[in-house]
């Protein structure tokens, strides 16, 4: 039995505005979507349009791993396909959509085409980025990070509709809670193409190979998780050591076979699998798609690449009936390192592409913040006087140092419009009255979340409160609920 495709609002705009660059004559253009926002789904929905039109089409996947797992997305929306791979069973060249993998595209002649789907196109292919440079028929390539440099020498359009944090308002992603333990020195590490060498990275990782477990039972609560290591070496440790710990764990790696690979995957993909951890370098970062995964633990640090590092901790943000959250444990110290970053884009976006041409030296723009990390708990967060986690309060020396200035530079705090002021505390003033709360305790929660009494918003009318408001109200609770318990 066939699913109907049902789009989210995001998607059909995601698919009008490509349908508007289309018209327009553009030819390549990228769709950027944060991950677990339905890329794959948006693609389904374009295939089966050409598959009713009597079009043909190729759907091309990063790597083979991830054709079978696209072969059961088109299967459960009734699109009619093959698979251009080996002696694979699917081989069915009359079929009108193809999905094939990069490498395989590399080994033999392209079937004709009406439209060219490219999955992870921030990871360019050559075999991928010739074909789509003589623009001959419509190209999209789907990404999440489409900060690849020369990117825009293929692509000629960058559709982006929504983001990550907006996302998550909506229900859409969960949020995620990041805990930054011990972490390799990575001082000295000597740099190649951009990033630090694999085989030192692993040998600076090695000793802390055992905080990852011991943090893991501290925090993970059994939560199923995904581990991403330096190499195969190091990922062999880390396995090594959990399942000492009574850990059931398994190897996702290049040396892992097509058949054992499945069979992980499937097992893995059960609510109750034995199997509660996949460890490895990056074949999981891409693609890879376990709702019910609600921990990431980051113990392979990079230098430069932002895209790899939002990649990896969008693994657990997709949602899953009772999940609530995303838990990073950082041991790489990637959290810290991208904190800016991530942010900006988690809020922004991405929307222009990289021609690969070399840009002129800009003036480093001084940071607005910096993240802190909780002396306590080991939480990462936004400036705060208290641990949003745990409900350690800071030194004022400490707090002010973080800062960078005076109370008004937090970024999403005083610096948030005065519209998202007024209906904060519209939402406050609506919990207040639901729950009897004196106009002290409701200006005293507004002042907790933007460092300002609101005497400017005492005039707004009560309005049902966001997500947003309702977890910052219950973290505030929490914290001053231990802070009494260790007073």
């Amino acid at each position: 039995m066939t699913s109907e495709i049902i789009l989210r609002d995001y998607q059909e705009n995601s698919i009008e505005n490509l349908r508007v660059n289309i018209r327009a004559g553009i030819k390549n253009q990228i769709l950027c979507l944060p991950t677990g926002a339905g890329k794959t789904v948006i693609a389904v929905f374009l295939l089966r349009e050409c598959y009713k039109k009597a079009m043909r089409a190729i759907f091309i996947c990063d790597r083979i791993a991830l054709v079978d797992q696209t072969s059961e997305m088109l299967d459960k929306y009734g699109v009619h396909h093959g698979i251009l791979q080996g002696n694979h069973w699917r081989h069915r060249p009359y079929e009108k959509i193809q999905v094939a993998s990069a490498q395989t595209l590399s080994r033999r002649d392209w079937p004709d085409a009406n439209m060219i789907i490219v999955d992870e196109a921030h990871c360019i292919q050559k075999v991928v980025s010739n074909r789509l440079s003589e623009k001959e028929i419509i190209s999209i390539g789907l990404t999440a990070t489409p900060f690849t440099k020369g990117l825009g020498k293929i692509y000629e359009e960058c559709v982006t509709v929504t983001t990550m944090n907006k996302l998550t308002e909506n229900g859409f992603l969960v949020p995620f809670r990041a805990f930054a333990a011990s972490e390799p020195d990575m001082s000295g590490v000597k740099v190649v193409a951009g990033e630090w060498a694999e085989g030192e990275t692993a040998e600076r990782t090695l000793p802390i190979v055992g905080d990852c477990v011991s943090e893991y039972l501290k925090h993970g609560d059994n939560k199923k998780f995904i581990v991403f290591g330096c190499n195969v070496a190091h990922c062999e440790e880390l396995n090594r050591q959990f399942i000492v710990a009574g850990i059931k764990t398994d190897l996702y790696t290049y040396r892992t076979g097509d058949d054992a690979r499945t069979q992980m995957i499937n097992e893995f993909r059960k609510p109750d699998s034995y199997i509660r951890g996949l460890i490895s370098v990056s074949a999981l970062s891409k693609g890879f798609d376990v709702p019910d995964v609600e921990c990431v633990i980051l113990a392979r640090p990079l230098r430069k690449s932002l895209s790899e590092h939002i990649q990896m901790i969008g693994r657990g943000l997709r949602i899953h009936p009772g999940k609530k959250d995303c838990l990073i444990l950082d041991h790489a110290g990637n959290m810290l390192r991208f904190w800016d970053d991530t942010n900006d884009y988690f809020e922004n976006g991405s929307t222009l592409l990289d021609d690969g041409k070399k840009k002129p030296k800009e003036k480093k723009k001084p940071k607005e913040k910096k993240p802190m990390k909780c002396p306590k708990c080991a939480a990462v967060h936004d400036p705060l006087p208290f641990c949003p986690a745990c409900g350690y309060q800071y030194k004022k020396s400490v707090y002010t140092e973080h800062l960078q200035g005076s109370l008004s530079e937090i970024k999403g705090l005083q610096s948030q419009k005065t519209e998202d002021k007024a209906a904060i505390f519209a939402g406050i003033k609506f919990i207040q009255t639901q729950r009897g709360w004196s106009d002290g305790r409701a200006a005293y929660v507004f002042r907790n979340i933007f460092g300002v009494w609101p005497n400017n918003y005492k005039h707004v009318e009560p309005k049902p409160p966001t997500k947003y408001l309702l977890n910052e109200i219950r973290r505030q609770s929490i914290a001053y609920a231990k802070s009494m318990k260790s007073s």
